[in-house]
């Protein structure tokens, strides 16, 4: 029997393409998965994409610096010294004549008196607290000073009575709006401190009553500076008055709101000195005729002037 022969099966081009193409698809899928198996699960440990290359190389924002806060303002040297009291004091014991002063620098609020207790007749300086009470009431409702009567408003007397001290001004204000108990007038008084508001008013009839001191008119003054600050049509106006004050008997080195009277045994001046260093000077003396005031008064008043402002460093 003849033996079987074996033959040799030739290779097919085709298929050996087919199966080297399903091995490369199966290693590209291989490595597809392990790709993706590698990322992170549910963004545990994500790092933003990167920024493109124009982005990366940018310089971050500095944070600013905080603002540091302002340096509280030092208050001012303090002028009313031991030493300055003691030049004042020697003046003020050399005058014939009772004297007595009240002094405060405005900014710093130090205060110098000399005869603080001596009382005298108040004269027209009545008619500074007068001229508030009234610009006051007028802002509140309770009176209308544009009210007219003989030609004149009540603006139009208040001028007058403190620019050139008019009596006549003051008594027609009086008859229309009297400073008494009963107005409330004195009530006004002791609340701006005043040592015996009791007493103290202006009538149509009688004219101005009043026993007062220095520091009275010292702090009538003080009252119409804070009223001053409120810059209102009222204050304005009202300061306009006392800054056309037309006398000069004090002597003051700038622009001042004041206000004098004179009788017998009674000569004062009290003004708001409007310098660089302001403050307020009060002074009552006994000196003092029905007629003008004596030319000792005023000579004194002059010196007096003239010291305070060079104590406080606001001297010519």
């Amino acid at each position: 029997m003849a033996g079987r022969k074996h033959t040799a099966k030739k290779s097919n081009p085709a298929f050996t393409l087919v199966l080297l193409a399903l091995a490369v698809f199966a290693m590209l899928a291989a490595l597809w998965y392990w790709s993706e198996s590698a990322l992170p699960v549910n963004g545990e440990d994500a790092q933003e994409p990167s920024a493109p290359a124009s982005q990366a190389a940018s310089v971050p924002q500095a944070t600013p610096a905080p603002t540091p806060s302002p340096e509280p303002t030092p208050l001012p040297e303090v002028l009313l010294t031991d030493e300055a009291a003691a030049t004042l004091d020697a003046f003020l014991d050399a005058q014939p004549s009772t004297v007595s002063v009240w002094l405060r620098d405005l900014s710093t609020g130090d205060t110098y008196t000399y005869g603080e207790s001596s009382g005298f007749y108040c004269a027209s300086t009545l008619k500074a607290p007068y001229a508030l009470w009234l610009a006051q009431r007028d802002e509140a409702g309770e009176i209308d000073l544009d009210t007219e009567w003989n030609g004149s408003t009540g603006w139009d007397r208040i001028y007058s009575m403190i620019s050139v001290s008019s009596n006549d001004a003051a008594h027609g204000l009086a008859g229309m709006w009297p400073a008494t108990a009963d107005t409330g007038f004195q009530e006004f008084l002791a609340q701006l401190g005043f040592a015996a508001p009791e007493g103290c008013e202006i009538t149509k009839e009688e004219g101005i009553h009043g026993w007062t001191t220095a520091r009275d008119g010292g702090l009538s003054m003080l009252a119409l500076y804070e009223y001053f600050e409120t810059g209102t049509e009222n204050a304005r106006q009202l300061e306009q008055a006392f800054l056309d004050a037309q006398h000069d008997y004090l002597w003051f080195p700038a622009p001042a709101a004041k206000k004098y009277g004179s009788w017998d045994n009674a000569f004062h001046d009290m003004g708001i000195v409007y310098s660089q260093r302001p403050y307020i000077l009060s002074v009552f003396t006994s000196y003092g005729t029905q007629d003008e005031p004596p030319a000792e008064g005023i000579e004194m008043m002059q010196q007096l002037g003239r010291l305070v402002a060079e104590v406080l460093g606001q001297g010519e």
